[in-house]
C-alpha cells in the first residue's frame, strides 16, 4: 500500500512539472509576428474619390489599398482609429479597438481589404469602417477580431513616415488630409486654455484643447488635442510663440485642424 501510495505521489508531481512546463513555454513563446505582402489594387486618393458627399459607399469590388502608419494612439490623442498613407494620400481606418500601437506600428505597412466596408465622411475627412447604425455618423467601427483579421493586415515594419513640409498657405490644400505634415515657423495667435487640453477631474470633464497657428499668408491651422492625451495637462507654448508642429493633417468643414501623435512633434523656435 506504502508503494502504491508512492507512485501516485510520483505520478502527480510528474504531472505537474509537464503541466507547469508546458504553460511556461506556451507563455515565453508567443506566435512570431510574420509580416503579411499584399498587392494594392487602388490607390488611397483613387478609392476616397468613389465616396459622394453625403451619401455612405459601399465597397463592392475586391479592392485592396495599402500605406504606412503616420499616427499612434500610445500617448491618447488618437482613439479606435489609425491613419494610413501612401504616395498619393491618407485615409482613416475605424477599428474598434485601443492600444492600436501594439499592433499597428508608426512606419508599419497597413494592408485593407475593403470590400464591403464603406466610405463616409465626418465634418468632411473620408473615413473607411462599417455602416454605421446610427445616422448621423457616415461609417462606424470595424469592430470583432474575425472582421478585423478578414480586412486589415500588418505588413512589414518599417522607417517612420517622413512628413510634408508646409511653410505657407499655398503649401496646404485637401490632396494631403490624412497624411503626416510639418508645419514650420506657424506663429501660436490664439489658444482657449494654456494646456494642451484638459484632463477631467472630481469638477470637470475633460476637454479638448485648441491652439491655434498661423501660417505664412494668413491661414489658421487648429492644433486640437484630446483631454485623455498622456500630456494634455502639459503646457503650451505661449501666444506668439514660433513653432515647427508636426501632426496628421484633418479638417472640420472649412478648418484646418492638426492631430498631434506626441510633443515629440513640437519645437518651440523661440
Amino acid at each position: 500500500m506504502k508503494n502504491m501510495k508512492k507512485i501516485y505521489i510520483s505520478l502527480a508531481l510528474m504531472a505537474t512539472a509537464l503541466l507547469g512546463q508546458a504553460c511556461t513555454e506556451k507563455f515565453e513563446n508567443p506566435e512570431p509576428f510574420k509580416p503579411v505582402a499584399l498587392t494594392p489594387n487602388i490607390t488611397i486618393k483613387d478609392l476616397k474619390a468613389r465616396y459622394v458627399s453625403g451619401t455612405p459607399y459601399e465597397i463592392n469590388d475586391n479592392l485592396i489599398i495599402g500605406g504606412k502608419v503616420n499616427s499612434t494612439d500610445e500617448f491618447g490623442n488618437f482613439y479606435r482609429s489609425i491613419y494610413i498613407q501612401d504616395a498619393t494620400g491618407g485615409i482613416e481606418v475605424k477599428i474598434g479597438k485601443t492600444t492600436l500601437y501594439n499592433e499597428y506600428k508608426e512606419g508599419q505597412t497597413v494592408y485593407v481589404k475593403a470590400r464591403h466596408l464603406f466610405l463616409g465622411a465626418y465634418g468632411g475627412m473620408v473615413q473607411l469602417g462599417e455602416k454605421s447604425a446610427e445616422a448621423r455618423y457616415e461609417t462606424s467601427y470595424i469592430e470583432t477580431d474575425l472582421r478585423i483579421k478578414e480586412t486589415i493586415f500588418r505588413g512589414a515594419t518599417g522607417e517612420k513616415v517622413v512628413p510634408a513640409q508646409i511653410t505657407a498657405s499655398s503649401d496646404i490644400h485637401n490632396g494631403l488630409l490624412g497624411t503626416l505634415v510639418t508645419l514650420k515657423e506657424v506663429t501660436l495667435v490664439d489658444q482657449n486654455m494654456t494646456t494642451w487640453a484638459r484632463k477631467a477631474t472630481p469638477e470637470l470633464e475633460a476637454g479638448y484643447g485648441e491652439q491655434k497657428f498661423k501660417l505664412e499668408g494668413g491661414t489658421i491651422v487648429v492644433v486640437r488635442t484630446s483631454g485623455y492625451a498622456k500630456f494634455a495637462n502639459q503646457p503650451a507654448p505661449p501666444l506668439n510663440s514660433k513653432v515647427d508642429i508636426t501632426g496628421v493633417l484633418t479638417k472640420f468643414n472649412s478648418t484646418w485642424q492638426l492631430a498631434i501623435n506626441s510633443l515629440e512633434g513640437v519645437t518651440v523656435l523661440n
